[in-house]
């Protein structure tokens, strides 16, 4: 008797199984993806030599001896930058998520409204004082600082979305003149140039500065990770979360300032990589529902692999020319972008 009522008051949910196989699927190809890096680029390298470099850098014995120059290519270079894209893919999509979430806004993304931008800028300053770390360090608390500007705008203009937008976009390109202005400014040797921050790359990516960018967009995530049922009841609106004991005005600042702490530890890292956070929760939320939880899951792996995808991209398209990863993405989000403002009622 008692396991019958239990299974009749535990809710039904239909997208449960559906939900599962979508991660499962998802992190398949994102691991498919990684592995497609490895070995492809301008030097080409087999995929039993590919294994071979992994398997031995982990203590396993495969009986395959890679070359030295598979080995310096695919550990020093591809690899690091390889779960670089994942870990920016990953971020964004995140934050993405969560802006959407939080402004109950389908064009909520951290490029349009700013917070890339920002923390561009902080990345700026912060080469300048500490070269890659300084720029992942800086990002993040520009990041941050601009987040909170953001919050301060969406008070005002949330209920007007499309002044919202346009406020973000406006904010969005003072901010990346700003980076200019430094750029130019600054000693060249230090900095990278504008087209990295301003489209990204992944073409620098490091063990070292992988190791950064990951603790700090991992401590921002948790953060994120914590408000996915605050999410949920949010997108009630805004009476129905207060009445069902939702602090709105405190929720929307700190999950406003693990978004800013996320996105400025990718940009740092990589620049800006546009359309990311936009695109990406839109096509999983057709796949795993509303619920944000699940969805911050599929948007991780989506996000990762839509980025490692694009930079593959970037890198094969021109060989030996190199094509910044944020015109690709720009390429695949733009025209979606302009399909939601076709769609949109208001």
């Amino acid at each position: 008797m008692t396991q019958s009522v239990s299974a009749t008051a535990r809710p039904f949910d239909p997208f449960a199984a559906r939900r599962r196989g979508v991660s499962v699927v998802l992190g398949l190809l994102l691991v498919g993806a990684v592995a497609l890096n490895l070995g492809m680029g301008a030097v080409l390298i087999p995929p039993e030599e590919v294994l071979g470099v992994v398997a031995g850098k982990a203590g396993l014995a495969l009986g395959v001896e890679p070359s030295t120059q598979a080995e310096a290519v695919v550990w020093s270079i591809r690899l690091p930058r390889a779960l670089m894209g994942v870990v920016t893919g990953a971020a964004l999509a995140l934050t993405g998520v969560v802006l959407q979430g939080v402004f109950r806004n389908p064009m909520a993304d951290p490029q349009l409204l700013g917070i890339g931008p920002g923390a561009s800028l902080g990345g700026v300053i912060g080469s300048v004082a500490g070269a890659t770390q300084g720029a992942i360090a800086g990002g993040a608390v520009a990041g941050l600082l601009t987040a909170l500007v953001v919050r301060r705008l969406g008070a005002r203009r949330a209920n007007q979305p499309s002044r919202f937008i346009l406020t973000g976009v406006a904010l969005s390109a003072a901010l990346s003149a700003w980076v200019g202005f430094v750029v130019f400014g600054a000693d060249r040797a230090k900095v990278p140039p504008i087209e990295f921050w301003l489209l990204g790359s992944l073409a620098g990516s490091t063990w070292r500065a992988l190791g950064t960018a990951t603790v700090l967009a991992g401590l921002g995530a948790l953060g994120l990770w914590a408000g996915a049922r605050t999410l949920d009841l949010m997108a009630l609106g805004e009476s129905e979360a207060r009445h069902l004991g939702v602090d709105v005005e405190f929720a929307t600042t700190v999950l406003l300032m693990g978004v800013g702490i996320v996105t400025g530890a990718a940009v740092g890292a990589v620049g800006v990589v546009g359309f990311v956070g936009l695109l990406v929760p839109h096509v999983v939320r057709k796949l795993t529902g509303p619920a944000h939880r699940p969805l911050m899951v599929g948007g991780m792996l989506a996000g990762g692999l839509f980025v490692v995808l694009t930079d593959l991209a970037a890198r094969t398209v021109f060989v030996p020319i190199e094509i910044p990863v944020g015109l690709i993405t720009a390429v695949v989000g733009g025209p979606f972008f302009l399909w939601l403002i076709r769609g949109a009622r208001y």
